[in-house]
């Protein structure tokens, strides 16, 4: 009996050393980057055909031109771009073999149906990702359509997204960061895909702590403008600076109700 005794023990504390040793193998599980390193929120600028009017010209400026962006992110990179969300509420797990985390996830877009494999390889402090996609219906398999890199506590990092399977060169680069506390975040979009835009690049920032907590700075080379634009994304008012729509150097207001308004010193 003590002979059988002994032996449970000691296969229990050999069982136990295995599965400790497997855990000690795995990498730190890094923190996922944020959602607005791909896509900030632009809700506040929703539109609708009819808004128009000259007592909202300076809110409704500022829209149109945030809204161009936004459309090269959520239209002609909506794949890459909902691939990633589509990670972000996934439970990863550490592929042993690979010696990669991982998260996997089913997603629509662009009515078609696709599927996210999103690896994370952690050396030293720091991560490189790599989100493979595939689709039956589009006869894609295991595309690497976005990549990037960040430090292991998710407080920085840079994306790559490219244009297509058909086409895969680089179509927008991301650099972003955030504070330990998550109040304060930024990130540059810069164009890369060849053509009248290239270059052009709108800047998103958030500041939790100031008045006009949301901002974004809009370049395009291809008119040459340089557009800033400073809102609180909870009561609505901000302001905008165009020298080439407005013809000066001011900023020129809107209020809670999107009315122009003088702006205060």
């Amino acid at each position: 009996m003590k002979k059988l005794l002994s032996l449970f023990l000691s296969l229990t504390v050999i069982l136990w050393s295995c599965d400790s040793n497997n855990e000690n193998d795995q990498d730190p599980q890094p923190v996922m980057p944020p959602e607005y390193s791909m896509a900030p929120n632009f809700d506040d600028f929703q539109t609708e055909g009819n808004q128009r009017n000259q007592t909202i010209e300076n809110w409704f400026y500022s829209a149109i031109n945030v809204s161009v962006y936004s459309a090269l992110l959520t239209g002609g990179l909506a794949v890459p771009v909902t691939a990633f969300k589509a990670t972000i509420s996934q439970d990863p797990f550490f592929d042993t073999d690979a010696g990669l985390w991982t998260w996997e996830s089913n997603f629509s877009a662009n009515a078609n149906d696709f599927s996210i494999r999103l690896t994370a390889d952690v050396v030293d402090g720091n991560v490189d990702w790599k989100g493979y996609i595939s689709s039956n219906s589009n006869n894609v398999d295991d595309f690497v359509w976005f990549e990037g890199q960040s430090n292991v506590d998710g407080n920085s990092g840079s994306w790559t997204l490219y244009e297509s399977p058909q086409n895969p060169s680089a179509w927008i680069s991301t650099e972003w960061s955030r504070n330990e506390d998550r109040t304060v975040a930024n990130a540059d979009f810069t164009i890369e895909k060849e053509g009248e835009l290239l270059g052009s690049y709108i800047n998103y920032s958030r500041d939790d702590n100031s008045d006009l907590n949301r901002s974004v700075e809009i370049s395009n080379t291809q008119t040459n403008d340089l557009i800033e634009i400073y809102w609180n994304s909870e009561l609505k008012f901000g302001r905008v600076k165009s020298e080439n729509h407005f013809n000066d150097t001011d900023f020129h207001c809107w209020n809670e109700d999107l009315q122009d308004v003088s702006c205060e010193d």
